[in-house]
């Protein structure tokens, strides 16, 4: 074996035994480069994850998002009552609920819900509303009377256990652009008074029942 090829083979032993060295601690970095979330994921799974009770606000938070992760926890029934109802991802999750053979009850402020009936007609498409025809799970009255006695609230009630109330209403402006707020209680008091109110309202001799 002349000299050149000494040379040669003695490279190739020695590049074999640095990768034999350096291949776990690559394979380290490597691993760790595929699988850390980047710090846009990271945050946005721990937003998805975090616990909703409290105040929360927007634009600064996802409230339609907040409002989803809580109706999506209900196991028996909720009790809805909304004065604008637009946002049509929140009507897929309670049609969602409705398979699960959970109650729900919807009630609504009758301008608003004529408003809304109003542009579904125009625009050729459902309203939410629409959208649960068939629904056995699902019913829906509406507030009558003056139109100047608004059904304001924008809340609804988990299983007696969560109370959702505050200025947003249920539309993608009201959730994700205004100014507005939404609070989770689990107050016993605040719950009792709540479903109190809402049995009120639901028992009233003159609602329009939707179905």
């Amino acid at each position: 074996m002349n000299g050149g090829s000494l040379r040669i083979l003695v490279s190739i032993v020695i590049l074999a035994a640095a990768l034999s060295f350096t291949r776990p601690h690559l394979r380290r970095v490597l691993a760790t480069e595929v699988f850390r979330p980047s710090a846009t994921e990271d945050s946005a799974t721990r937003a998805a994850t975090a616990p909703s009770g409290g105040e929360h606000f927007s634009p600064w938070e996802n409230l339609e998002q907040l409002d989803i992760a809580e109706l999506r926890k209900t196991k028996q029934r909720v009790d809805i009552a909304m004065y604008s109802f637009t946002d049509r991802r929140l009507a897929a999750v309670v049609n969602e609920l409705a398979a699960r053979r959970v109650e729900i009850r919807v009630y609504r402020d009758q301008e608003q819900f004529q408003d809304e009936e109003r542009a579904a007609a125009r625009f050729r498409e459902p309203s939410t509303t629409q959208l649960f025809r068939g629904r056995r799970m699902i019913h829906v009255r509406v507030k009558q009377g003056s139109l100047r006695n608004l059904m304001h609230e924008k809340a609804f009630c988990i299983d007696g256990r969560l109370l959702r109330e505050g200025s947003a209403n249920w539309s993608r402006g009201g959730l994700l652009m205004q100014d507005n707020n939404v609070r989770y209680s689990t107050e016993a008091t605040d719950i009792e008074r709540y479903e109190k109110a809402f049995e009120a309202m639901w028992a009233r001799n003159d609602n329009l029942v939707i179905q």
